[in-house]
């Protein structure tokens, strides 16, 4: 056995040591978020009690769904200390965070991490750079995942990720990905962690537990450590750092090695070769984040910081109550009925039976003799105690009925309504917030990982405020910063929020007709002026207006007939304006 598959068989298990005390440590955390996902799901489980609830009112449910927002939050980027170069460097950090907004499946990340944040208290992205990403614009590309906080071990007793020194992330995947992703033979697959057999004859199909660790070093780097079962995956210290593929006999390159049976593995680049504008070559290390790719949305703050309070177990008794309640309601109409009374030796043959029975009287009797006992029950207490935990659990989270339109009217626009549910959602703003700090982190971490890893400028198109395409370019040299002591380094010191003005552009209808009145009302010109009109379609374009392009196009073509026919001798302008002028400073590797 060599001396490196002794060391490996070493750190895979103190690592399988850290994971598992790590797991046995999170436990009760872990069986209170499968209990508050039973709930949102549905479950007829009462609390201290044998007895399983015949009705399940799921108000959970409903109350989370109606928290359900779509909007993702616009990446907004300034200087920590305002040049043109650096001012010019933020806006091109935006449009590449804002590009990859577009690009990226957002949209389906966000619909679960919204389900994950309500109902666990939180949720849990993990960047990545994939170097097997090509396209038009180089090799590389950012990766994002949503993990629930089922599949995230933190380190025991640590409440923040910035201060762990190890952390687990927990993937389920497939034996045929092992070998394809790590190189895997198919005769150590029998060491992996197998969660389920797909197939008894295809045992490529079987889905395998996968243990990511990242962790700290003596020195602060980030590492990382991937494990299934008793196999060791990955090792990879210093994470960040440039890697470069050799063979481990010959110590060449792979497509300089010659070795009949090479053996590779990986060495740390620390510098690379970067030419300035002046001419001068430099010598300058590679950019390394210090982070872990982690990025925790918190619902609210709860008892810990790690995760934020979850609204299931803000609402577990009114849903356990009601659930009772709505029981309790249908035991008591199973079991009412109507009990016919008879005098006693009647010739009556008596039967369960709803239709069919017939009584008959005997000759001289009356009819008054017989009479009925009528046991249906009076629920209307229980309904009124049903409805009044339900708002109960509504007012605890802070939702009304506006915010489920529950209130619409027909008098009122689409404007008057979307402000009276933003009034109604005030108490909701504090999630809000979460949500838009973990998105900080997520546009933070994206522009480190291109500023490490991305070495041709990425190109990619916007549109300004006019609705005109432009395109512009992300090079991270542009970032290369020089000390007082004439060191070069690269500059990471930007800050990011949100554009919280942004998220209108969710909510089309009201930027319609917000357009259409400061049309009307003569805000934006003349509005029997085509340059008011074009104005106006190219707001509406912004916004997403059916057609609005065509209008746009329509009007263009309308003003630059005008224009030629008012001014026939004029030459056209030079088409290279302010536009097209160069973005910054550009450095060429």
């Amino acid at each position: 056995m060599t001396k490196a598959s002794n060391e490996t068989k070493l750190r895979l298990a103190r690592f399988k040591d850290l994971y598992n005390s790590a797991l046995a440590s999170s436990e009760s955390d872990r069986e209170r978020m499968r209990k508050n996902m039973d709930q949102y799901l549905g479950s007829d489980v009462i609390d201290g009690s044998t007895e399983r609830a015949t009705v399940v009112r799921n108000i959970t449910y409903e109350i989370v769904e109606s928290e359900i927002n779509a909007d993702i939050p616009v990446p907004k980027v300034d200087t920590s200390c305002y040049s043109l170069t650096r001012e010019q460097n933020a806006r091109a950090v935006e449009r590449l965070t804002s590009a990859l907004r577009s690009r990226l499946p957002f949209e389906e990340l966000n619909d679960r991490d919204e389900r994950y944040t309500y109902v666990y208290g939180g949720s849990v992205f993990y960047i990545e750079w994939d170097s097997s990403q090509t396209d038009n614009a180089g090799e590389g590309g950012v990766r994002l995942h949503l993990l629930s906080p089922m599949d995230f071990i933190p380190q025991p007793s640590i409440d923040a990720v910035e201060d762990m020194e190890y952390c687990f992330l927990h993937f389920t995947t497939t034996a045929s990905e092992l070998v394809t992703k790590y190189g895997i033979k198919e005769e150590d697959l029998r060491l992996a962690d197998c969660e389920y057999l797909a197939d008894l004859d295809d045992p490529m199909g079987d889905a395998v537990a996968v243990i990511v660790c990242f962790y700290r070093d003596e020195g602060g780097n980030v590492g990382k450590f991937v494990f299934s079962g008793d196999l060791p995956l990955l090792d990879m210290p210093n994470y960040y750092k440039r890697k470069f593929k050799v063979c481990r006999s010959c110590g060449k390159g792979t497509e300089e090695c010659r070795c009949d049976k090479p053996s590779y593995g990986y060495i740390d680049l620390d510098n690379e070769q970067v030419s300035l504008e002046d001419g001068k070559r430099i010598g300058l290390p590679y950019y390394v984040p210090g982070e872990f790719p982690i990025v925790i949305r918190k619902n609210t703050l709860g008892d810990t910081a790690l995760l934020g309070g979850s609204d299931c177990e803000r609402i577990r008794s009114q849903q356990q109550a009601i659930n009772k309640v709505e029981s309790r309601i249908l035991q008591k109409l199973l079991r009412s009925g109507v009990t016919p009374i008879m005098p006693e030796g009647t010739a009556i043959t008596l039967s369960n039976a709803v239709f069919g029975q017939i009584i008959k009287t005997r000759p001289g009797e009356s009819i008054n003799s017989y009479g009925k006992i009528d046991t249906t029950p009076d629920i209307s207490q229980d309904i009124e105690e049903a409805d009044r935990l339900y708002d109960q659990a509504k007012r605890v989270l802070g939702i009304s009925d506006a915010l489920q339109g529950l209130d619409a009217t027909t008098s009122e626009s689409g404007y008057a309504r979307q402000l009276k549910i933003a009034r109604a959602s005030s108490r909701l703003e504090t999630k809000k917030r979460m949500k838009h700090l973990a998105y900080c982190r997520i546009y933070e971490l994206i522009f480190k990982h291109y500023l490490a890893f991305a070495d041709e400028p990425r190109r990619f198109a916007y549109r300004d405020t006019m609705g005109r395409m432009h395109f512009t370019e992300f090079n991270r040299f542009d970032f290369i910063e020089s000390d007082k002591d004439g060191n070069y380094y690269y500059d990471d010191s930007y800050l990011f929020t949100v554009d919280t003005n942004a998220d209108a552009q969710y909510q089309s209808e009201v930027l319609w007709e917000i357009n259409l009145t400061n049309l009307e009302r003569g805000t934006l010109g003349d509005k029997e002026n085509p340059n008011t009109l074009m104005r106006y379609w190219q707001l509406q374009d912004k916004a997403h207006f059916p057609y609005a392009r065509e209008n746009v196009e329509y009007f263009q073509d309308l003003i630059n007939r005008q224009s030629e026919s008012d001014s026939p001798n004029t030459q056209p302008q030079d088409k290279k304006g302010k536009n097209n002028e160069k973005e910054g400073k550009k450095r060429i590797c």
